[in-house]
């Protein structure tokens, strides 16, 4: 079977959060604090959610799934997708993003929604081998070798995914800073990747990222302007059920996960442009891992 399909939503109106007590920039030559500068100056920051998110998603998905009669099946999903918007829901701002946005400007903070994977296949693939009872080869009727040979299936987990956005932020002085709930972003002056590196680990390039002038404390730099590397995994397993008696049986399970041992660095890296250890990978996610499972079913 061969699906295809094209998946769009076009979002206005969206609830989102802000800081409604935001304060104003600096003028050039000033200096006030930062709640002087605030419209209520009796108040810190003002959390308020109000309708000036939007957000829209399109998407072509493929599925193809096949079922063999020699003990095969298989199904591979395919997505090409792009999710834009001004703001991640509350409590799903991952990577640097916030789900508090400009209070003044909600069309500045117009990027790559947090969740954006451009590129997303899956495969997953069962096989019962063609040997032991009731198969293509079943051992003449030989119990202890269709005992130890006999009834095995193969499951097979493949995922090659794009990697998340990564929202790069700075730390603002006190005369540039404009709430504390809202993230301010750096200007983007060059490539904010390194292309070629001494340190495999160096990852984002601390040189493309500005800090701004107090004046302006949002820089040019879009939001989620960086990305991590793909995500890769190969998942296997074999199993077997043992029978004992009827409605009876031991089931044997190996597993493993990240068979190839694909090093899939963590987006735990530091997203400041102006603290030190910008952008340097310091966690990965699991490496290869192998699990043996047995258990009675009665």
């Amino acid at each position: 079977m061969l699906d295809v399909a094209y998946v769009g939503n076009h979002d206005v109106g969206l609830e989102i959060l802000s800081d409604a007590n935001q304060a104003l920039p600096n003028a050039l030559g000033q200096n006030l604090t930062l709640q002087q500068r605030r419209p209520i100056q009796n108040f810190a920051g003002i959390e308020v959610a109000f309708d000036g998110g939007f957000g829209s998603y399109n998407a072509l998905q493929i599925k193809v799934e096949k079922r063999y009669s020699g003990g095969l099946y298989f199904i591979n999903s395919f997505t090409w997708s792009k999710a834009l918007d001004n703001g991640p829901g509350h409590l799903e701002n991952y990577d640097g993003d916030n789900s508090r946005i400009n209070y003044y400007n909600a069309g500045l903070e117009k990027g790559l929604s947090s969740y954006n994977q451009p590129l997303n296949e899956t495969l997953a693939l069962i096989y019962d081998l063609p040997f032991g009872a009731h198969r293509h080869f079943d051992f003449g009727g030989n119990r202890p070798l269709d005992f130890i040979l006999g009834g095995w299936s193969v499951d097979v987990i493949n995922t090659a995914t794009s990697g998340l956005p990564l929202n790069v932020g700075y730390s603002p002085t006190s005369q540039a800073q404009i709430s504390s709930l809202v993230s301010e972003r750096p200007n983007l002056t060059g490539q904010p990747l390194y292309l070629n590196s001494s340190n495999p680990l160096a990852y984002l390039n601390a040189a493309a990222f500005g800090v701004p002038s107090y004046t302006q404390p949002f820089g040019n730099a879009p939001r989620n302007a960086a990305r991590m590397p793909p995500f890769y995994e190969l998942d296997p397993a074999i199993h077997k059920n043992f029978s004992i008696t009827e409605g009876r049986y031991v089931q044997f399970r190996a597993e493993a996960f990240n068979l190839l041992n694909h090093t899939n660095f963590a987006p735990t890296l530091s997203l400041t442009a102006n603290a030190a250890g910008f952008g340097v990978f310091n966690a990965t996610f699991p490496a290869r891992q192998v699990q043996l499972a047995m258990k009675l079913v009665f």
